[in-house]
C-alpha cells in the first residue's frame, strides 16, 4: 500500500440529515437527535459518512484497485481510458435495498449503516455488509460526478436552459437561475429544476453505459472526446424537449442515442411527440437535428439487421412506426423546400419531381400513423409500396372520407407532371412549376393536420 495521505473533499457527497446518538448537543439545531444512556455520543451526517466510510475501509483492508484509482482522483493525476474503464465498472453495480426491510425500522439501515460496539465496547458506525455493493457504486459515482464537473458543466453551458423558465421554489443557494446535480439524491424543492437534473443525469449515465457496453467509444481517440461528444448529444436532446414544454415539470430522459431496447415501456405516441418537439424547434441546431435522424436511422438498422423473435414486436410496434413517421415526414419537408429553391433558380423540371416526392413521403407517413404501411424488408428499412399501390391507398382515404377528391387529384396531377418532366422531352414553365409548388403545400399541410 502507499504510504501517501489520501485526502478528498467530503463536500463531493450530499448531505441531507445529521443523527446524533447519546446526550442531545445543546449546539445542535439541525438534524435528528436520539438520547440513550447506553451510548456514547456519536453524531453521522447522511449520506455523506457512509460513503467515506466505504472508502476508508477499502484503504484500511489495502484494495489495491480503488486504493490506486482513489489516489489519482485525489493527487489530480489523470487516468487513462483503462483506468476510467476500470472506475466506471465500480458504479454499474445493480442497487438492491432489501437489507432496510429487516431492520426493524432503524433509522441508518436505509443508508447501508448500523451501529456497533468495537473490541472496547466503544460505539461505532459500521457498514452492513449486503450494503456494501451500494456504497461501492454510490461512492465511485460521487467521484467520477466530481472529477467529469468541469466537462458536465460546459457541455450544459452550451444551452440556454433558463430560457422561459420561471422557478417556482428556492433552491438551497436562494439562485433565481437553474441550478444543476447530477447526482442521485434530490437537492431542490422546485420541481422544474429537480426533474431538469434528473434528466441529464439520466443523460451522463446513459452516457457512461455506453462507453462501459458499447462500441461507439471506437470512434473516438479517448474517454473525454467521447464523453464530451456523446454527452453533448444526449442534453442538445434534452434540451429540444424542454424548450418546448409549457410544464417544465414533465421533463425526463428519453434514451434515443442509446439501444432501442431502453425504449421499451414508451408508447408510439410520447416518443413522437418528444421528437417532433426538438426537429421543430427552432432553438435547436440544424447540425443536432441531423445527428439525432440519423442516430434513429442507424439504431433502427442495427435492430433490423439482427432481429430477433423477441425484438419483433419493439420493432413493430414502437421503433418501425416511430423512424417511419418522423424521418419520412422530415423528408416531405425538405423535399418541399428543395422545390421551392429549384423554382427560384430556374429549374422547373426537377422542382417538379421534388413536388411528387414530397407528396408521396408525407402519403407514406399518413399512412404509417395509421398503421398501414407495410412491414420493412428483410435486412433493408424500405416497405414494399409502390407508386400505383400508394395512388390506391391514398383513393382508399378518400372513399373512407378521411381525405377529399380533391387531395387524389392534386397528387395525381403531380405525378403526371413528374413523370413528363423526368421521362419525356416537356417544356416546362415557371408557372407549372408553382401550380406543382402550390398543389404539394396543400397536401403536406392537410396530411399535417391528420397527424397531430
Amino acid at each position: 500500500m502507499s504510504n501517501k495521505r489520501i485526502e478528498i473533499n467530503a463536500a463531493i457527497y450530499p448531505y441531507i440529515m445529521s443523527v446524533h446518538f447519546g446526550k442531545k448537543d445543546k449546539d445542535v439545531d439541525e438534524g435528528f437527535a436520539i438520547q440513550g444512556d447506553s451510548f456514547p455520543e456519536l453524531s453521522i451526517y447522511l449520506p455523506r459518512d457512509a460513503f467515506l466510510l466505504y472508502l476508508q475501509n477499502e484503504v484500511n483492508e489495502n484494495n489495491k484497485k480503488e486504493i490506486d484509482l482513489l489516489e489519482k482522483y485525489a493527487y489530480g493525476i489523470k487516468m487513462t481510458d483503462t483506468e476510467y474503464m476500470d472506475l466506471i465498472s465500480l458504479i454499474m453495480t445493480p442497487v438492491n435495498r432489501n437489507w432496510s426491510l429487516n431492520t426493524g425500522g432503524d433509522i441508518l439501515a436505509p443508508f447501508g449503516l448500523c451501529i456497533a460496539n468495537d473490541e472496547n465496547g466503544k460505539a461505532t458506525i459500521k457498514i452492513i455488509e449486503e450494503a456494501k455493493e451500494m456504497l461501492r457504486a454510490e461512492a465511485w459515482e460521487g467521484i467520477l460526478l466530481d472529477m467529469m464537473k468541469e466537462s458536465t458543466d460546459a457541455v450544459i453551458s452550451l444551452f440556454d436552459f433558463d430560457h422561459s423558465y420561471e422557478r417556482q421554489n428556492a433552491n438551497p443557494s436562494g439562485n433565481k437561475e437553474l441550478q444543476f446535480y447530477l447526482g442521485a439524491w434530490k437537492f431542490t424543492a422546485d420541481k422544474a429544476e429537480q426533474k431538469l437534473s434528473t434528466a441529464l443525469r439520466s443523460a451522463f449515465m446513459y452516457t457512461l453505459v455506453g462507453y462501459y457496453c458499447g462500441d461507439r467509444k471506437n470512434q473516438y481517440s479517448s474517454f473525454q472526446q467521447y464523453f464530451e461528444d456523446e454527452y453533448y448529444k444526449r442534453v442538445s436532446l434534452i434540451y429540444g424537449i424542454w424548450s418546448s414544454l409549457s410544464d417544465k415539470t414533465q421533463i425526463k430522459y428519453v434514451p434515443l442515442y442509446d439501444s432501442f431496447h431502453n425504449l421499451q415501456g414508451t408508447t408510439k405516441t410520447d416518443l413522437i411527440k418528444n421528437l417532433k418537439a426538438i426537429l421543430d424547434n427552432p432553438n435547436v441546431d440544424l447540425d443536432d437535428k441531423e445527428v439525432l435522424k440519423n442516430q434513429l436511422i442507424e439504431s433502427a438498422g442495427m435492430l433490423h439487421t439482427s432481429i430477433s423473435p423477441n425484438d419483433v414486436p419493439l420493432e413493430q410496434n414502437l421503433i418501425k412506426p416511430t423512424v417511419n413517421f418522423i424521418i419520412l415526414r422530415d423528408k416531405a419537408k425538405e423535399r418541399l423546400n428543395a422545390a421551392k429553391i429549384l423554382e427560384q433558380s430556374g429549374q422547373y423540371n426537377d422542382c417538379a419531381n421534388r413536388c411528387y416526392y414530397a407528396m408521396m413521403d408525407a402519403l407514406k407517413c399518413l399512412l404509417e400513423y395509421k398503421g398501414l404501411l407495410s412491414q420493412w424488408k428483410i435486412n433493408e428499412l424500405k416497405e414494399a409500396e409502390t407508386h400505383k399501390s400508394l395512388e390506391r391507398a391514398l383513393n382508399s382515404l378518400v372513399s373512407n372520407g378521411e381525405m377529399d377528391a380533391s387531395d387524389a387529384s392534386d397528387f395525381s396531377f403531380v405525378l403526371g407532371e413528374r413523370m413528363k418532366c423526368d421521362y419525356s422531352l416537356y417544356v416546362f414553365k415557371k408557372a407549372d412549376a408553382q401550380a406543382c409548388i402550390r398543389r404539394a403545400e396543400n397536401f403536406l399541410g392537410k396530411i399535417e393536420a391528420l397527424t397531430p
